[in-house]
């Protein structure tokens, strides 16, 4: 029996899911991959190989060697290529699906779970839809960065997923483009998150965290020493995948690092 084709918004789902669990998991016990395939009426194996398949068009598996089942398809290729262009309609289009799979289905949606970026939503008659649009990209983005850099603080490696930030490297709000884009993230707990965004340490194009001179007024104190001092030069722990962009980088120390 012929293997039903799937269909764009399946595939949308499929690639939304698999910037949301780290490469490891994509196997067909995970409860992800079972609750999605459950939604879409697939199997949990049909769901696992086609995250694997999509892991071979990821430009970082790709270095690493990683070459899928030797089944990606044409489709499979033109999503990718689809979602990589144009991470913001991605994302709220997947995301719409998901939330109205798990609504016919009866299942809550998830909230976003933890400190995020101050937003400037619109008001007036779009309101309402701007507010979804902006949760959604929220939610996903969160998800995603976390999942990249394994639940833990790149700086601190603390593992308290209630403590970790998805971080922008370029603010949110000053540019549109990149808001959803995971190469300009950074898992950080609470502290280095708000830390990073006053301007009192920043990230170096060589992966080194950097700190501020104006923390050496607080010297000596314990609690700065532990909570920063002593991870001055350090290399972050990198993502699984999604690295930080060097480039993005460069552009958070020369504008918003108070050096």
């Amino acid at each position: 029996m012929k293997n039903k084709l799937w269909t764009r918004e399946e595939l949308l789902l499929a690639v939304n899911l698999y910037h949301k669990i780290p490469f490891g998991q994509f196997h067909q016990r995970n409860p992800s991959v079972i609750e999605l395939a459950s939604l879409m009426g697939r199997t949990p194996s049909a769901v696992a190989m086609k995250l694997v398949n999509f892991a071979s068009l990821d430009p970082y598996h790709q270095n690493r060697g990683v070459v899928g089942l030797g089944n990606t398809s044409k489709a499979d290729r033109e999503i990718w290529y689809e979602v990589t262009n144009n991470w913001e309609r991605f994302v709220d289009e997947s995301e719409a699906y998901l939330e109205q799979l798990r609504q016919d289905q009866g299942i809550a949606q998830t909230s976003v779970d933890a400190i995020e970026d101050e937003l400037s939503i619109p008001v007036g008659p779009t309101q309402v839809e701007q507010t979804v649009k902006v949760r959604r990209g929220q939610r996903f983005f969160r998800d995603t960065i976390l999942a990249s850099y394994q639940n833990r603080c790149c700086i601190c490696g603390i593992p308290i997923r209630e403590l970790l930030v998805a971080s922008h490297i370029i603010p949110w709000s000053d540019n549109e483009s990149l808001r959803l884009n995971p190469t300009n993230g950074l898992c950080l707990c609470a502290l280095h998150d708000k830390g990073y965004d006053r301007g009192l340490l920043t990230i170096s194009t060589e992966y080194k965290v950097v700190l501020s001179t104006k923390l050496e007024q607080y010297l000596p104190d314990d609690a700065v020493m532990n909570g920063f001092i002593i991870y001055d030069r350090l290399e972050i722990e990198l993502p699984e995948r999604f690295p930080p962009d060097k480039e993005l980088l460069s552009l958070h120390n020369a504008h918003y690092f108070e050096a």
